[in-house]
């Protein structure tokens, strides 16, 4: 993604990715780092998380962060003060994510909190309306898993988060079945 970004001369202001159990978020957290480490990007963009509203522990403990100062290592000290399981079984259209913890919660929070980034809690209306945009504006199948990112960024922009001139990349993944 970084050496695409690169290849056009674009540094993203903002990624905005889909999280379940964080592999993906982490992943492309530890990605750009490395991409900025190398020259590869000028600079981390902003990193923002999606989860539904059925299942948002990394929403949760993103929350529970904040409101103790910010302080990841403390949290990642005191685990169950700040991510465990749903309560319920949660249901949504957007089924890929709904992961009962957000495993890597640790080094997606390190990667908000450095970018200044949030996590961005979705419906499922809004995650029917961002796949239907996905699949009408490309050529990709994609789910709504797969679209999250998007709905996502949706609701951000909504709320006046994220200025139409930005740059924002998405990742769309995962094909309809």
């Amino acid at each position: 993604m970084a050496e695409q970004f690169s290849a056009v001369g674009v540094t993203p202001d903002r990624l905005v990715v889909q999280v379940g159990g964080g592999a993906l978020a982490s992943a492309c957290i530890a990605g750009l780092q490395d991409a900025v480490a190398l020259g590869v990007l000028e600079r981390m963009p902003v990193v923002d998380t999606v989860q539904t509203t059925g299942a948002a522990p990394l929403a949760r403990a993103h929350a529970a962060v904040e409101a103790a100062g910010g302080d990841v290592d403390e949290a990642a000290r005191h685990r169950s003060r700040f991510m465990w399981p749903w309560e319920v079984r949660p249901e949504s259209v957007a089924h890929g994510i709904l992961d009962d913890e957000t495993y890597d919660w640790v080094a997606v929070e390190r990667g908000m909190v450095a970018t200044g980034g949030t996590v961005v809690v979705v419906d499922d209306a809004r995650l029917v309306e961002a796949n239907n945009l996905a699949r009408t504006a490309t050529a990709i199948d994609v789910d709504s898993t797969g679209s999250a990112g998007l709905a996502g960024l949706l609701v951000l922009r909504d709320a006046g988060r994220v200025d139409e001139n930005e740059a924002v990349a998405l990742i769309f993944s995962g094909v309809r079945r």
